[in-house]
């Protein structure tokens, strides 16, 4: 059993992927993997499904059919993969077995995790490789087709943040490999787009260095104070300050 949730919800039994079609069975496996290999009680459940105190008098009984659903549809009759947790004869909750290898969001991370210890080691190209694979395996927004859910929102709107970093990871070693001319069209838009963000901005400012243009680093250094000052009333942090300082007296060891 594999599973997708960096995009669309999607999981693989066989030779192709597939998505579940009833809204509440996307849900309630969605819910599981944000909790993958942790026993999501009944009552949480309930609530992701339901919404806190609007739940059904049926909802109990609900949930046990799409748990039984749901297993169906990934071969699991027999309850090893989705495990019901029990106490007595009484369901407690349920746990998804998942292995990392098998879900793309927990690959993801792994992937992401070696380009950082890469980076560390100074192996940027190495570090570019494994960023780029992490990355290459997103097709959309996460969860892009269950209905909102406390779980799933807060889980969506980290992997977006984890994204986001992996990119800025990934353009570090590109920096570091001397790609800085490739990376200058993602950078302005990424810095448009996250125009708060100093690693981004110096990412920017250095790669505009490094591609001769001096006086475009040191005006993206100024952009980024004014908007500092008028919106949050705080200055750039020091290793940001001290970057336009080196890149305005045109600091040779920046091209490196």
């Amino acid at each position: 059993m594999r599973y997708r949730v960096l995009g669309a919800l999607e999981l693989r039994t066989g030779e192709e992927w597939a998505s579940l079609g009833p809204a509440k069975w996307r849900t309630l496996l969605a819910v599981l993997l944000c909790h993958a290999n942790q026993t999501v009680s009944t009552e949480r459940l309930l609530d992701e499904l339901w919404g806190e105190d609007r739940a059904p008098q049926s909802a109990t009984k609900l949930l046990q059919t799409y748990v039984s659903r749901l297993r169906q549809t990934m071969g699991d009759e027999a309850g090893q993969t989705l495990i019901t947790e029990k106490q007595g004869y009484k369901a407690q909750g349920y746990r998804l077995a998942v292995e990392a290898a098998e879900f793309d969001a927990h690959r993801f991370e792994q992937l992401v995790e070696e380009g950082r210890r890469a980076l560390d080691r100074e192996a940027p190209e190495t570090a570019a490789e494994r960023l780029r694979e992490a990355l290459a395996m997103w097709r959309g927004t996460p969860f892009a087709d269950v209905p909102p859910t406390p779980a799933v929102t807060a889980e969506a709107t980290r992997l977006e943040e984890c994204r986001l970093q992996a990119v800025d990871a990934r353009i570090d070693a590109d920096l570091r490999c001397g790609r800085h001319t490739a990376v200058l069209g993602e950078l302005e838009a990424l810095t448009a787009e996250h125009p708060f963000r100093e690693e981004l901005r110096g990412r920017l400012m250095l790669a505009l260095y490094r591609s001769g243009r001096q006086a475009d680093a040191l005006a993206a250094y100024r952009d980024l104070h004014r908007l500092l000052s008028e919106e949050l009333g705080v200055e750039p942090t020091p290793p940001l300050r001290d970057l336009h300082e080196r890149i305005l007296n045109a600091d040779a060891s920046l091209m490196a």
